[in-house]
């Protein structure tokens, strides 16, 4: 287990390194040291995403890897027919979606060039996406191609939005509150990651930006309609759901921190009103769809 966690730490040096390199060949003059190359918004860019990068790797080899070596294993799960009926592929979609978006939004904050920002926010997110499956390929988990499919595909969807502004207007979100199960059981042996039935994904659409001019006032601009898909459970089975959204993206500003803060904040999906369908139970409005 001990060359398996020295290989991980590996990956993640070739990441950070990976980083660096692209900056350099990003400056202006190149020749000079790198450290006087940097700005101080990209020193603090670089410093947080190497530390995030090994606080990660350090945590989900706690979590999930240590004291559970074995031979490389691949295996598929069923995709959409799996334990979870597929949200966690979903969940591997959004995962890799969010780290390109928040790349992107904090080397934009930086003013790291375009093309390096785009290639970087491209790069890490997928070498982090290859090098967990590598690590659960010598677990009990197992290496995914679904898995590593889905993350990729994610990240490609980003990259899509930015060579194609359009896609803008359709984004991604997240929500969770814990599902009856664990609340039922008083949290027990909860974890965030395995909490299927507490999680929705949603797929955004920036309604008022779509509409042609004259149709605009009809539909505000801080709101959006979005589609959900979770689970209740296994045996209840799957839950889609239509909701309105709000649009952060709405509320400009002209200080870019509060700008940078604000787009990334709108990859959560927070409460709102909607209208659910679980398994075969009936369309059910709720003015706070939670879960």
């Amino acid at each position: 287990m001990k060359k398996h966690f020295l290989f991980i730490c590996f990956i993640t040096y070739l990441t950070i390194n990976t980083h660096l390199i692209a900056q350099v060949n990003d400056s202006v003059a190149i020749v000079q040291p790198l450290k006087k190359q940097l700005t101080p918004k990209q020193k603090y860019v670089l410093g947080a995403l190497a530390a995030h990068q090994l606080a990660t790797f350090y945590l989900e080899y706690k979590w999930w890897w240590e004291g559970n070596y074995h031979p490389f294993v691949m295996s598929s799960d069923g995709g959409f027919n799996n334990y979870s009926l597929g949200i966690d592929k979903v969940g591997h979609f959004y995962t890799s979606y969010v780290y390109f978006k928040t790349l992107n939004e904090l080397m934009s904050w930086a003013e790291f060039n375009p093309k390096t920002r785009l290639w970087v926010s491209t790069a890490i997110p997928l070498v982090w996406a290859l090098s967990i499956e590598i690590g659960d390929g010598f677990s009990s988990y197992e290496f995914s191609p679904g898995d590593l499919a889905a993350n990729t595909l994610g990240i490609a969807y980003g990259l899509a939005q930015e060579k194609f502004p359009y896609l803008k207007n359709f984004n991604f979100k997240y929500s969770y509150f814990p599902s009856r199960y664990f609340i039922n059981n008083n949290f027990y042996q909860w974890r965030l990651t395995s909490d299927y039935g507490g999680h929705i994904y949603w797929l955004s659409a920036d309604i008022n930006n779509l509409l042609a001019k004259p149709a605009k006032r009809f539909w505000p601009k801080y709101l959006n309609l979005a589609f959900g898909y979770g689970i209740a459970d296994w045996a209840t089975g799957r839950k889609f759901c239509l909701g309105l959204d709000w649009n952060l993206g709405a509320f400009t500003t002209k200080n870019k921190t509060v700008q940078t803060v604000k787009n990334i904040l709108d990859f959560y999906h927070y409460p709102a009103p909607g209208i659910k369908k679980t398994g075969t139970e009936s369309i059910k409005f709720e003015p706070i769809l939670l879960n």
